[in-house]
């Protein structure tokens, strides 16, 4: 078989080569003669056009404070009536105006609803002052008093002052609809700037971006500036068009002579290896990668089949190590606490009880050793579950009673070894011996759900779970007992042997405590669980 990396290599070096010159050429080409030119004209005309918006903007806020300053002349205000007149126009708009402040001949800001402050030290009312056949001027970037917003300050001057020596309005124009229009510009007040750059001439490469400056006829000292890559205006005409659909056409002729090549040689055998892939995930444990198609493709279907060989012998192993490493957790635990109540009860004088004692651990251990195997019959597990309540029962007083309810058709169904008594003994444990009552109840009940599924329950009426730990336990998060016997153990235990397909789920009245058990049942042909029903 021949190589198929160095085949893709050369024809994919090939085709770069021959369409990055060709595309690269015909668009210098082409932004030298028209598209640079053009679109320069275009971008500037869209300056103009926002700049036109701002100074229409602040036209109609002049407007508006030349009426207010040309009542006087027409009536006779006082001040009060004057801020009822300003506060009409705020109120009209309030995105327009932060506010309209009086201002009389020696400096002093007045407002209806904030304290006085004097402006004699400001510029731009210095400005009036010093000119007084002016109508306005616009102060650069302050922040306001009343609000904190960034403002500035149009100081329209009254066509007749007031008796009290009211002689301007100080109009606190908001920036923020100003930013909305400028956008991606830059404003400059004639002092300094307003909106975006940090100095009042932008400093450009002269090579790579282009400066576009306008000016607001109604603000003569401001301007607004926009730099642009030179890069972005060379796009979107004609001409690049055609061009670019010519290009287009060899580009799809050559990629779809590659792409033909790709689909034999190498999409199609990925493809079969990712569906086996996606096969394995799913739990498929016989399915195979084909080991076909190039050389590089059959060798990683050959390498990835091993692997799975690998991966299910190491699996195996440690399945199997884990759950008898968890399972001598349990046994010596129930060991030492059994051979103290039997030489309790020898010393007690009571040697029957002791045998009986000694009847039930063997019958326990008997069952509970299983002969090394993973697998028990229910039957046997129940047995084995049986000699522990009647051990229990001699040490517990608690527990007064206890029933197997199991129809004799399921005794014969395989389960996980070992896996009841761990539960029960928390029933034991932390539900009824902390009731302390003198019936205590705890039943084992069995039932096949499906064809493929067999739910085991264990319920008792002693001391409900607390809420958070019944959550605890449901999410799987609870880990006391993580380095003895407790809840984690059990949990663990049924993700190994049952591949993560068994549940284990708690319910708690304040009547009775159930925990259900719903397991896979195990196909008879296949002993130590390697195949589970689905």
């Amino acid at each position: 078989m021949r190589s198929l990396k160095k085949q893709t290599v050369a024809l994919f070096l090939l085709t770069s080569l021959s369409l990055i010159g060709l595309i690269y050429g015909a668009m210098r080409i082409e932004l030298a003669r028209n598209i640079l030119p053009l679109n320069t004209s275009i971008t500037q005309r869209a300056v103009d056009n926002q700049t036109n918006q701002m100074d229409s903007w602040f036209g109609e806020r002049l407007a508006e404070l030349r009426l207010l300053a040309d009542l006087p002349a027409r009536h006779t205000y006082s001040r009060q009536a004057m801020f009822a007149e300003t506060a009409a126009v705020t109120n009209f708009d309030q995105h327009n105006y932060v506010s309209i402040r009086l201002v009389d001949k020696d400096g002093i800001s007045r407002s209806a609803s904030y304290p006085d402050f004097s402006v004699r030290n400001r510029n731009y009312y210095r400005e009036m002052v010093q000119h007084p056949r002016r109508h306005y001027t616009v102060s650069n970037l302050l922040t306001s008093r009343e609000d904190h917003r960034a403002i500035v300050i149009i100081l329209y001057r009254l066509a007749k002052p007031l008796t009290d020596g009211t002689t301007y309005l100080a109009a606190a124009i908001p920036l923020t609809k100003v930013e909305k229009l400028a956008r991606h510009l830059t404003l400059y007040d004639g002092k300094g700037v307003i909106l975006g750059a940090n100095n009042q001439s932008p400093q450009i490469d002269a090579q790579r971006e282009l400066l576009l400056t306008s000016s607001l006829k109604r603000l003569p000292k401001w301007k607004v500036n926009y730099i642009v890559q030179k890069k972005g205006l060379g796009e979107n005409t004609q001409q690049l068009l055609r061009l670019l659909l010519v290009i287009a056409l060899v580009v799809i002729g050559l990629l779809g002579l590659l792409l033909l090549l790709l689909l034999r040689q190498i999409i199609h055998p990925i493809l079969g290896l990712t569906q086996t892939m996606t096969a394995v995930q799913q739990g498929n444990r016989q399915i195979r990668a084909a080991e076909t198609g190039p050389e590089e493709i059959a060798s990683l279907a050959t390498t990835f089949n091993q692997m799975l060989a690998d991966v299910y012998t190491s699996e195996a192993k440690y399945r199997e190590a884990s759950i008898q490493v968890l399972q001598a957790q349990i046994q010596p635990h129930f060991l030492y606490n059994t051979l103290d109540t039997i030489q309790w009860q020898i010393l007690g004088g009571e040697p029957d009880a002791a045998v009986n004692m000694l009847e039930n651990l063997s019958i326990f251990f008997r069952k509970g050793l299983n002969h090394g195997q993973e697998l028990i019959t229910l039957g046997d597990e129940l047995a084995h579950v049986e000699s522990y309540l009647k051990i229990q029962a001699v040490r517990h007083p608690q527990l007064a009673q206890f029933n197997v309810e199991v129809a004799p058709e399921l005794k014969t169904v395989s389960v996980m070894h070992f896996v009841l008594q761990p539960l029960v003994e928390n029933a034991i444990n932390h539900g009824l011996r902390p009731a302390d009552r003198t019936d205590g109840h705890l039943v084992i009940r069995a039932q096949q759900l499906t064809t493929t599924a067999l739910q085991l329950t264990i319920s008792n009426n002693g001391v409900p779970i607390a809420p958070a730990t019944l959550l605890a336990l449901n999410q799987g998060t609870y880990t006391a007992g993580k380095d003895g016997y407790g809840i984690y153990n059990i949990r663990h235990r049924l993700h190994l042997f049952y591949n993560g397909q068994a549940q284990l789920r708690f319910t708690s009245t304040p009547t009775v405590t159930t925990v259900t058990l719903i397991l896979p049942i195990i196909q008879e042909a296949e002993p130590h669980a390697k195949s589970i029903n689905r």
